[in-house]
């Protein structure tokens, strides 16, 4: 099955269908969206000031308490982002801002989940003020620069709508 064949099964699909066709459902995930990114990148800065030595003041076990919340926030993303996809794919698909934000997002999680299984294990035991090492402040860098590139390419979703018409 050729690009056009998934995106229309996509559309055609039970949740594209259906977001279509319920009127409040598009705007509720919208509302969702946007809580959960704010929750997202809320946490994320807890974590990452911290991290990066700017928020010293913030002992290291009750920052990386942050951490199911922004699990959490980024599956209420996720969940509301597939929603979007599957009522439109024929808009999003083709996207510059879209595609260059689907980078930035698998970007971000495998920054994540070296901090978690590789860094996190060193760091809980810190003490308070405690710096940390380079490769944790890089990380943390890393993850504010991609979730900061994540929002601005989401809001340029509308204005990059087909990119194969720039070239």
């Amino acid at each position: 099955m050729d690009i056009t064949g998934i995106l229309t099964a996509i559309e055609a699909s039970w949740l594209g269908v259906t977001i279509r066709d319920v009127a409040w459902l598009f705007p509720m995930l919208e509302t969702l969206h946007f809580m959960g990114l704010c929750t997202l990148f809320g946490s994320l800065m807890v974590i990452d000031l911290r991290l990066l030595g700017i928020a010293r003041f913030i002992p290291m076990g009750p920052a990386m308490s942050f951490v199911p919340i922004s699990i959490g926030a980024f599956l209420v993303n996720l969940c509301s982002g597939i929603g979007f996809f599957c009522a439109d794919p024929f808009t999003y698909y083709p996207n510059l801002a879209f595609r260059i934000k689907m980078i930035l997002i698998l970007v971000a999680g495998l920054n994540a989940v070296w901090f978690q299984y590789i860094e996190a294990p060193k760091i809980k035991s810190l003490p308070p003020g405690t710096s940390t090492t380079l490769t944790v402040k890089a990380i943390a860098a890393l993850s504010l620069m991609l979730w900061t590139g994540v929002i601005v390419m989401g809001r340029m979703i509308p204005y990059l709508e087909d990119w194969s018409n720039l070239q």
